[in-house]
Formats: C-alpha cells, structure tokens, sequence
C-alpha cells in the first residue's frame, strides 16, 4: 500500500487506497478500515493534514475530532484550560464552557498573539476598586454597596445585568461565590452572604473593627482578612455571640486570605512593612494553631495582595515587590517563581490550575499571560479604554474568554474570533 498524498483539495475520493481495485468485493478505502486502524493513520498528520481530513465526511470528521488525537499538538502550545477543584478533593475537569482540545489548540494562537474582541460589559462615573467572580450563571461585579450579575452569553446583550444583590450600607470590599451563596467583606468590617437568586442579604455580621481586604470560605467557615490587622474565623452556623470563633492577631495589615481546598490550610498575607513581619503566614484550621512563616528573605514591604490556591498542596501568590511565586504546602517552600519584567506590582493572580497564570498589574490597564514552563510571561492584555494607567484589581477568565476590571470599566475580551 503505497503512501497517502495530502492535498489541500483533499475530498473522499483522494482517500481511496491505491490498491489492486477491491478486497473481498468492496472497494478499497478508508472508509472500510476500522477505526483503530484510522486513528494510528490520524496520528501521523499534522495540524493542516488533520484539518482537511475533518472537511471530508462525518465519520473521518468524528475520528479526527478526538482529543488524543490532538493531544500531541499541544505540548509545546498555551493552552488555557478550566478546571477547579471541589472540596472533596476531586478534580473537576469538565464545566459549563469547556471545550474540545482541538479548539483549546486553535484559542491558543489567538491567546498568544492577543488576537480578540473587546466588549465593555459596564462603566463607572466614578473610581471603584472592583471584584469579579465567574461561574454558570454569569459574571458577578462589585459596585459600590452593590454586587450585579452580568450575562457572559455571547448571544445575549452583556450590558444587561441579570440580578443585583444589594441591602448593604456599605462598599463590597471583596466577595466570593461559596456553594449557592454569595459571601462579601465589606469596608465597615462586616460580613454578608446572600443566596444567588435573592436580592436581600441572608447573613450580616460585624465583624472587624476596620476594612475587610479579603474574605474566603469552606463548608460553614468564614475566613477574613482586615486592616486592623486580624485573621478572624467565623461560624456561620453558631449564635451571634459565639460567631467568631478564632482571632489571629498579626503585626501588620492583612491584604489577603486563602483557605485550601480541603480545609486544612488558611493561609494571611500581609503588608510585610517591616524586615521582621513575614508576608505570609499559615494556621491549622483544625486546630486554629499558627503553622508556620512562608518566605523568610523578603524585602520590606513586599506585601502580597493576592493568592490562589490550585490543589490543596499548591499556593500561588503575588503582590507588592513583582514577583509570582508558587508555594508547596508539603515543604513550606517556594519551589518557583516569575518577576514582572516592568517591575510593576501584581494586583491580582488567576491560573486554570494546569500550566497558565495571569496576573494584573497596578499600572498601564495590563493583563499578562504566563505559562508555567517559561520564565518570560507569554504576551500582554491591553483593553480599549479611556485611560491606560488604571490598574487591574481582579480578572477572570475560561476557555475562550478573558475578563477584566478597571477602575473606571469591566471589559470582556473574547479570543474565539475566527481569522
């Protein structure tokens, strides 16, 4: 059997087998091979090759369409996956806009040359200091003493927030999406949860004499972070007076809080204005004991602003002094670490829990894409707006889509454009 020419023309009739004619009556085709015989002649064809078999019937174009089939294409590609992790440890692979690998490979090149379309999704007529969260349901945004939800449907106009919760008198510092509810810090020290679909909170307590920076939760634990410098624990499920359940007393002003997955780890980390403050520091949760201090050579005032947790023993983090570093809770060790090339401070961190990060700087309105086998970031991420030098105080992001928060703006780039 000789060798199949590809050809940009390439219709069923050139995937006849030049053969003696016929075998056992039929003609002698791809079609009458099996499939695992097809799959080993598929994985032999590069992109350009696989793309034309794809165009010539519905069963090469199923075959061809299958993600190990591609797999190998994307080993050297920046990928941006979407995956998360639940509580019981388990790896969630597959949501609500994942897609097939052959089309993470074709949003690859359009992730890492920057080609998308920009949509202001809203606008503020003043400075604000936004949050975003994404999930099934849309793009939740703090505004003011406000949290919307904005439709992410590409077939629906964005610009139309489809639920508002509200009844707080107070700016949303931070929030997160926990379960069916949505819990915020705001900036009197309080604490609030709603339930998604309700318009009212569900849940308010003081909580901090001072600003809440950032709150996270598991199962019925409320973790926040303040500028009254405390880690404090709440129960959401005991009497207002016995709520708070732990205070952890620090030397300096907590910018971030970070609970792991499984619940064993919170993780504070501070402004780190002094040499002898470390800019992170790790309790038990089971047994509300301080662990231990992460990063013992740090330079005054590297605060970290932000952190992420991957997997219930992988910590990245990001902040004040420029460089993202990825921690091991194991060893209590920073095992990498990338620098900003224009020494700008990372406001936020986002990763798909695989090989991308991005981060947003606090100048020039710049979102960079890293990938965690490089040193060097991969590109930069400036939307369409009225002023360059705002920072980016959160991202969010999925398979196609990137999202992004200014001061003055929430912008949507989407990457599925099609060249």
């Amino acid at each position: 059997m000789d060798q199949i020419q590809h050809k940009s023309n390439m219709t069923r009739t050139n995937l006849k087998l030049r053969g003696e004619g016929k075998t056992d009556g039929h003609i002698g085709s791809l079609d009458y091979l099996p499939d695992d015989v097809l799959y080993v002649i598929l994985l032999k064809l590069d992109i350009q090759s696989l793309g034309r078999v794809c165009r010539t019937c519905r069963r090469l174009q199923r075959l061809a369409g299958a993600d190990f089939v591609w797999a190998r294409h994307g080993n050297n590609r920046t990928l941006i996956q979407e995956s998360g992790w639940c509580h019981q440890k388990q790896k969630i692979t597959l949501r609500h806009t994942e897609c097939s690998y052959k089309e993470k490979l074709r949003l690859s090149y359009n992730w890492e040359n920057a080609v998308f379309h920009s949509t202001v999704i809203t606008q503020n007529s003043v400075k604000q200091m936004p949050w975003l969260q994404c999930d099934q349901g849309g793009l939740w945004v703090s505004t003011e003493q406000n949290i919307k939800c904005f439709s992410t449907n590409r077939h629906r106009r964005s610009k139309n927030h489809l639920h508002t919760l509200s009844g707080v008198k107070h700016d949303v510092t931070h929030f997160i999406l926990h379960e069916e509810s949505v819990i915020a810090g705001c900036s009197d020290g309080s604490v609030v949860r709603w339930n998604k679909t309700s318009d009212s909170p569900t849940f308010t307590h003081k909580v901090h004499e001072s600003h809440i920076h950032k709150v996270d939760a598991r199962a019925n634990l409320v973790f926040s972070g303040s500028a009254d410098n405390t880690v404090r624990i709440l129960d959401t499920n005991l009497g207002a007076e016995n709520r708070v359940v732990k205070v952890f007393e620090l030397e300096d002003r907590v910018w971030s809080v970070g609970v792991s997955p499984d619940g064993r780890w919170c993780v504070g980390g501070t402004a780190a204005s002094t040499e002898q403050t470390p800019p992170l520091i790790v309790w038990d949760v089971a047994s509300l004991t301080k662990l231990c201090n992460l990063g013992t050579h740090h330079k005054k005032g590297a605060g970290v602003f932000d952190m992420k947790f991957e997997s219930p023993d992988i910590l990245l983090t990001s902040g004040y002094d420029t460089v993202l570093r990825m921690w091991d809770m194991r060893t209590h060790t920073c095992v990498r670490n990338w620098v900003e090339p224009f020494d700008y401070a990372n406001y936020c961190i986002q990763s798909d829990n695989n090989m991308t990060m991005f981060t947003g700087t606090a100048r020039s309105s710049m979102t960079r894409l890293w990938d965690k086998r490089k040193s060097n970031p991969i590109t930069m991420y400036h939307p369409p707006c009225r002023r360059r030098d705002s920072p980016v105080y959160s991202i969010a992001h999925d398979t196609s889509r990137l999202f992004i928060a200014l001061d003055l703006s929430i912008h949507m780039l989407d990457f599925s454009v099609k060249g």
